[in-house]
């Protein structure tokens, strides 16, 4: 059997057969992303007037009748029914259903049983899934970002990657928290048929094409935002954000809360578990993050003074240290004119 995703140019059969697998309380969107995406997939062959390149299959243990935790009920043929080999790929969604004994025990003999040509993805939570039938041993993975330390603490030889969207290591893909399916169903889609069809699919789904498996999960502005018992951090924030374009060395943060340099330091660290340093320094990047993306019309010497890394080369090191390429290469990587490449 081929390896997923399929390569036209090896001259690959199709349709591949992608197996979802359902079961009581799984995550209606965890399930309809991806499928979504890989139905419209086929949707643009069938316009094209080419072969279908994806065979759908939604599956749960027993044929019939599976309640979503929204409350829609799916219909699913049994896995148990399939050939071996069926499958090129196997999703495995998330769910509040993931914590049943009985579901773990199931898909964990489904997963276990598939041959090695099988690649199997995961996606939010469907991740503890995939460590219950042993697919995450000395693999790099990742789940939504508020369960990535329960993974790695119930799966130990695992390597947990909190800040990523999705992960591949080898046939195992897992991505982040629901939405991040879909930027995971793009990648491979991306990966059999090219970027140009991945993004006629994302612009037809209103959603990024380029957001990268690198990319953060979450805010880290919306990190400290709730990192904050006593709330007395909220409105410093605010400020600090507001005044981004400025210096703002401790002693300027510390006068906020009244307090010394050093007893601001002190509490700052416990109450977010970074010194302050390191926060203005987050939130400096993230902002100019979100600008390369959001403002191509801004030069990256304009988001360095608006960021308040006072010359633009102080970013390019900031970028280079942080995430390993340049403001441009970022700019190009995951900008708007990424998804027309």
């Amino acid at each position: 059997m081929p390896a997923f995703p399929a390569n036209p140019a090896a001259k690959t059969a199709l349709p591949q057969t992608l197996v979802f697998l359902a079961y009581d309380g799984v995550t209606l969107l965890d399930l309809a992303g991806p499928m979504q995406v890989f139905a419209d997939a086929n949707a643009l062959h069938r316009k094209q007037g080419r072969p279908e390149p994806y065979r759908l299959l939604l599956t749960a243990e027993t044929a019939g009748t599976v309640m979503s935790d929204a409350g829609v009920p799916l219909e699913a043929v049994s896995w148990q029914a399939l050939a071996p080999g069926t499958a090129h790929l196997v999703i495995v969604p998330g769910g509040p259903g993931v914590w049943d004994a009985a579901t773990q025990a199931s898909i964990a003999a489904f997963l276990k049983a598939q041959p090695e040509e099988t690649a199997i993805a995961s996606v939010c939570i469907g991740a503890f899934l995939l460590g219950h039938a042993g697919l995450l041993a000395g693999r790099k993975t990742v789940t939504h970002w508020a369960y990535c330390r329960q993974l790695q603490a119930d799966f130990p030889e695992a390597s947990v990657h909190p800040d990523a969207i999705f992960i591949r290591d080898g046939r195992i893909w897992s991505s982040a928290g629901v939405t991040a399916g879909i930027d995971l169903a793009l990648a491979l889609v991306e990966g059999a048929f090219g970027p140009s069809l991945a993004a006629d699919l994302a612009r037809g789904l209103v959603v990024y094409l380029k957001r990268s498996g690198g990319q953060s999960q979450y805010s880290k502005i919306l990190a400290s935002q709730s990192a904050m018992p006593d709330g007395r951090l909220a409105d410093l924030h605010a400020f600090i954000i507001d005044n981004l374009h400025r210096p703002l060395p401790v002693a300027v943060l510390a006068e906020r809360l009244f307090m010394s340099p050093r007893n601001f330091t002190r509490y700052y660290a416990g109450q977010t578990g970074t010194t302050p340093r390191k926060a203005v320094e987050a939130l400096r990047m993230e902002t100019a993050q979100r600008l390369l993306i959001d403002q191509p019309e801004l030069s990256i010497k304009r988001i360095a003074d608006l960021c308040g890394f006072q010359e633009e080369e102080r970013m390019r090191r900031s970028f280079i240290r942080h995430f390993g390429v340049t403001p441009s290469l970022y700019r190009r990587n995951f900008g708007a004119d990424a998804t027309r490449r």
